[in-house]
């Protein structure tokens, strides 16, 4: 007879498997006072798969009877904690240190595109607040002939459940109070039944890619500006390094790399100059650095 939900729990050997399943197919690391999370959030999946234990269900997994089940364990298991220009700071510098380069650039030929990626973006308040900045730029400093088609923005997270959200650039009224100014709520989002679609404009202007931090970045070329927030906390130490390293190769000279409240400290000082901005630090590629 199968557990019910509220009768199955996970043994230490069981959260082993769990965990060392979870941290190879996302780098996420979950810690053993967290096995709650496996726990409840994995629960659910045991009926589907017909069987009545964490072990049974991680032979059922391994054996790949339902090829869909890891992106499932995936989407459960990751968190989409996100808001509007969260912690503001990183947009600021955008409008105020970055964008009138990016515009000058352009202008002049010397660059034919900015290429600016946000990583794990959850359900796309991020790379979404990315482009608004952008285009708010663009309207309210009168730039002629600069536009968002000169922008290329990428957007990536492992799990496809947020990005199916993200790709439909509707919110909720929870969602729209979450950072969202009037202004911008005014300027970009249009109410559609008691949720609210975002420009189409904007929406357009991103491409969103299913990625996980682990794999290769070559394909998606280089970059000029690089957000990478609110991630790496969840990654082992040597996991966060591996990544810091290939972002550090995926960013042009000069390249802006923002990493949240995750700090570089001297491990990568031969690679990065350490910028200042209110309470925020941020990173810059140097011009012929190196980092192996």
């Amino acid at each position: 007879m199968l557990l019910t939900l509220s009768q199955a729990s996970i043994s230490e050997d069981e959260f082993l498997l769990f965990k060392n399943y979870i941290s190879k197919n996302s780098g996420i690391v979950i810690s053993p006072e967290k096995s709650y999370l496996i726990e409840t959030r994995l629960s659910k999946f045991l009926a589907d798969a017909g069987v009545d234990s964490f072990g049974e269900f991680y032979d059922y997994v391994i054996s790949n009877s339902d090829p869909s089940m890891p992106q499932k364990i995936i989407n459960a298991i990751t968190v989409n904690e996100t808001q509007w220009f969260r912690n503001k700071t990183p947009w600021k510098v955008l409008e105020e240190r970055l964008l009138s380069g990016f515009v000058d650039e352009l202008a002049s030929g010397k660059k034919a595109r900015i290429r600016i990626w946000c990583a794990a973006v959850s359900t796309g308040q991020e790379v979404y607040s990315t482009v608004m900045c952008v285009d708010n730029y663009l309207i309210e400093n009168r730039v002629n002939g600069i536009n968002l088609s000169d922008f290329d923005f990428l957007a990536t997270d492992i799990s496809s459940r947020v990005l199916d959200i993200a790709k439909k650039g509707r919110y909720n009224r929870i969602n729209m109070t979450r950072g969202l100014s009037d202004r911008y709520k005014a300027r970009y989002f249009t109410e559609n039944n008691s949720a609210w679609d975002i420009d189409p404009k904007i929406r357009a202007s991103v491409r969103f890619e299913r990625f996980n931090l682990q794999n290769d970045y070559q394909a998606f070329g280089l970059f000029d500006v690089i957000f990478c927030r609110n991630v790496l906390i969840y990654f082992s130490d040597a996991l966060k390094k591996d990544i810091i390293t290939r972002m550090y190769h995926s960013l042009l000279d000069g390249g802006v790399l923002f990493t949240g409240n995750y700090a570089l400290y001297d491990l990568f000082q031969d690679g990065f100059d350490t910028n200042h901005y209110d309470n925020l630090t941020y990173y810059s590629k140097k011009q012929g650095g190196e980092l192996e």
